[in-house]
């Protein structure tokens, strides 16, 4: 997530719900990784916890005790993972607008409202998050309080979320069923590069080096060579050794695409990312970090696992049909028995707050408990179309159960 907040302001007239949700500056620019700081209030009310992770989103969580986050949108990935932090019974708060009267005429007034939330609407590529519930605190001089209203949150807003249901692990565990991370960052220029290691746990970096090449044209072009031969080399074994996902490889001009063309030929199989940075080394990351190009790692890396699970577990439905389970009824049967190897759901079945929702989650935190493997992939992707037309959720068993025959027992 992205830099820290500043502190917060008196709230709304007559409200007691203290942590304001206007739009604050940052404390420092792009703090690009992600961090985790403790620190206690000075009311004594429990911890703070400030998680820093590139440009993805802007999360605080003010009071460990009893669950009040504090989040700022900043991409529309941002509203999905937002939609997910909110549950029926929370409290919201948001600058918003209402229509009110003054005297014989009637405005639309910007204000801060709270609200208990009874229902939330978002749909990918809308850009925009409609928080539907009943006032429970604004300007008294409004008479707001206890009457409908909808949040509507974009890119650029933030709110406040003051949790029903809370434990302090609740933003971990979304994290990591929504956003795994293993990439190989690299930035360089003629005078530095550093190599780091972006997982969820934080950004670790992992070489750097001052590098000095000749000022002028003799010998530079041999210096840049060795240069670009001797990082492919480091960036393909530690690629390797830790597995990534994606290389994303920042620099000005074009020494970024001369490396993407060297770790090809080294390792044709590694997925090589670029993007123009201005500065090599640690600054460089930092820049990498709030681009657009961590985020398509990501998504891509996201598909392409999808696809793989996808395709073995066509092979499995024809070769082997007790190995597989297909539908929520299905595979939570089989969740729950720890059975679930490998399991793909479609972003979409987290949207909205029906019943299905909660089971999905059940269903994730058992298969994470178990070690199963986990993707979430975007449901407006083709495969993403193919896992909803099998009910939105596939998976891959660790041994054959017959589950038409355990449903059947349990009365399902």
């Amino acid at each position: 997530m992205a830099t820290t907040f500043a502190g917060g302001r008196s709230g709304p007239e007559g409200s007691s719900l203290t942590p304001d949700t206007g739009v604050h500056g940052s404390t420092g620019g792009n703090i690009g990784v992600f961090e985790f700081a403790k620190a206690h209030h000075t009311s004594g009310v429990g911890a703070v916890h400030h998680f820093v992770w590139g440009s993805f989103v802007r999360l605080e969580v003010l009071d460990e005790r009893d669950g009040v986050l504090r989040v700022r949108v900043d991409s529309d990935d941002d509203l999905w993972l937002l939609s997910l932090l909110i549950a029926r019974g929370d409290v919201v708060k948001a600058r918003t607008t209402r229509d009110v009267s003054i005297g014989n005429v009637k405005r639309r007034v910007p204000m801060v409202l709270a609200l208990s939330v009874e229902k939330l609407e978002f749909q990918p590529f809308t850009n925009r998050l409609r928080i539907h519930g009943v006032v429970v605190e604004g300007p008294d001089r409004f008479g707001v309080k206890g009457s409908h209203h909808t949040i509507s949150v974009g890119v650029g807003d933030e709110v406040t979320i003051f949790k029903s249901s809370w434990s302090p692990e609740l933003v971990n565990d979304i994290l990591k069923l929504v956003r795994p991370l293993n990439i190989l960052l690299v930035a360089v220029d003629f005078d530095e590069y550093a190599i780091a290691v972006l997982q969820m746990q934080g950004l670790k970096v992992l070489d750097s080096e001052t590098v000095s090449l000749p000022i002028s044209d003799e010998g530079f072009g041999e210096a840049e060579e060795e240069l670009i031969q001797k990082l492919s080399k480091k960036i393909v074994e530690i690629a390797n050794r830790y597995g990534v996902d994606g290389v994303v490889v920042g620099s000005p001009g074009e020494l970024k695409n001369k490396l993407k063309g060297v770790v090809a030929s080294l390792d044709g199989k590694l997925k090589v990312y670029v993007d123009t940075v201005a500065n090599g080394g640690y600054a460089g990351l930092q820049e990498l970090l709030n681009r657009d190009v961590v985020r398509g790692v990501i998504r891509d890396s996201a598909v392409e696992k999808a696809s793989r699970v996808l395709e073995e577990f066509e092979y499995l439905l024809a070769k082997d049909v007790n190995r597989v389970a297909y539908g929520l009824d299905h595979v939570e049967l089989v969740a729950g028995m720890g059975a679930v190897e490998k399991l793909v759901v479609v972003d979409e079945m987290l949207s909205g707050f029906d019943e299905s929702r909660g089971r999905v989650e059940e269903v994730l935190r058992k298969v994470v408990e178990k070690g199963g493997e986990l993707v979430i992939v975007p449901g407006n992707t083709p495969v993403g179309e193919r896992v909803k037309m099998l009910g939105g959720t596939i998976a891959i068993l660790r041994y054959s159960i017959d589950t038409e025959l355990l449903s059947n027992k349990n009365g399902g």
